[in-house]
């Protein structure tokens, strides 16, 4: 069981100890000035951990960025990094104008292991080509949506029968956390007997360690397993799924391939990056290929079951919160968008949700009546809101 840094440690310096161990002793093997850091780092709760070309690594930790130690990471130290954290043609591939994206496992003992989520980009600077390095930190299991303080709303509404239910929000807002939460919720129910395939890239939660009583789970990681989040949603369809989960709807073909499947009996839900759920209706429809959108934006109408927008601000504790804004759809709900033009469909989404949603300002004066933000931070909040 690893000891966990608080957060006034981190911000006094912590205990981070081990410059002088070479990061990699032995690409794909051995790494073991890299994993102290991970794991330590891992410990302090980190959200972001990063390296690039001629700086020192730094660390992002409830919001809040630092840098640790002052050595800076040359070419060859860089290199060695990324071979070992993806193979050994990693930095040919980054050299042929490639991103990588995968996750990467320290072993701590037989019982635990730390995951990360992966991505290495090439860049460029003032005084080089380089690269940069950004591992995020996958917790062993997602926080329960009670510890997540799900609200009641949400919670009476994430597991329709079927249709979509979409978590939009910024990179790095929790969007898979509450959606891998939702779906040990569904696990652990004994009258549940949910058939749950899920495609992600990569894959943040391990959820076939969780005993169901029930149900069942299969996760592919998408390209390491099927090519495409389409491929993954045509092959849904002849397993017999009772829910869908997709990782993020990025792109016109996955987004038609969901659609399809949310309205061919199947429960789909899915990430959307969007700063509100009006801008989510929004980008719905722009993902609707030309072609076929008047009768997708008509499938869209009818699908909708809940749309959930999450973003993450500073609590009281000196960690993070999630302020939620949310939206059910009934079936007047749902007639109501199919009878409006999609053009208007963000500014019926504003009025409906001050009607029967709960906005992001209800959302921050709740926090601040239960004591979760501080007066500071409500009006800050307050403030981003307009």
């Amino acid at each position: 069981m690893l000891n966990v840094v608080k957060p006034d440690e981190v911000a006094a310096g912590g205990d981070w100890e081990g410059h002088e161990i070479p990061w990699v002793a032995d690409p794909r093997k051995s790494a073991p000035g890299l994993d102290k850091l991970l794991t330590w780092a891992y410990r302090c709760g980190a959200s972001r951990i990063s390296f690039q070309t001629g700086h020192a690594p730094w660390m992002r930790v409830y919001g809040r960025n630092r840098k640790v130690g002052d050595a800076l990471l040359d070419e060859a130290e860089i290199a060695h990094i990324v071979n070992h954290l993806y193979g050994a043609d990693g930095m040919a591939r980054l050299q042929g104008g490639a991103a990588l994206d995968t996750t990467y496992e320290i072993a701590v003992s037989r019982s635990e292991r730390l995951r990360f989520r992966l991505n290495v980009t090439p860049t460029r600077s003032s005084r080089r080509i380089g690269v940069n390095v950004v591992l995020r930190p996958i917790p062993g299991l997602p926080p329960s949506l009670e510890e997540q303080l799900v609200e009641a709303g949400i919670m009476e509404a994430f597991r329709p029968r079927n249709g979509m239910v979409i978590v939009s929000g910024g990179t790095g807002s929790g969007k898979s956390t509450l959606i891998a939460g939702m779906t040990i919720a569904k696990l652990l129910d004994p009258n549940g007997h949910y058939d749950i395939v899920e495609g992600a890239a990569p894959i943040e939660f391990m959820l076939d360690r969780v005993k169901s009583p029930s149900s069942t789970i299969n996760q592919s990681e998408i390209p390491r397993d099927l090519p495409t989040f389409e491929e993954f949603i045509r092959g849904c369809m002849r397993r017999e799924p009772t829910d869908i989960i997709v990782g993020e709807c990025r792109d016109t073909p996955t987004m038609s391939a969901a659609i399809q499947a949310a309205i061919s009996g199947h429960t789909l839900t899915t990430t959307i990056h969007a700063n509100d759920v009006a801008l989510t209706m929004q980008r719905i429809a722009s993902l609707c290929p030309a072609a076929e959108r008047e009768n997708l934006i008509s499938a869209v109408a009818q699908s909708l079951r809940l749309v959930i927008n999450q973003r993450l601000t500073r609590s009281v504790d000196g960690k993070r919160t999630a302020l939620r804004e949310f939206l059910v759809f009934d079936r007047k709900l749902r007639t109501r968008f199919l009878e409006t033009d999609p053009g208007e469909w963000p500014s019926l989404t504003r009025r409906t949700i001050e009607e029967q949603g709960q906005s992001f300002a209800k959302a921050i004066h709740v926090a601040l009546q239960k004591g979760r933000i501080s007066a500071e931070t409500a009006a800050y909040e307050l403030r981003e809101e307009g």
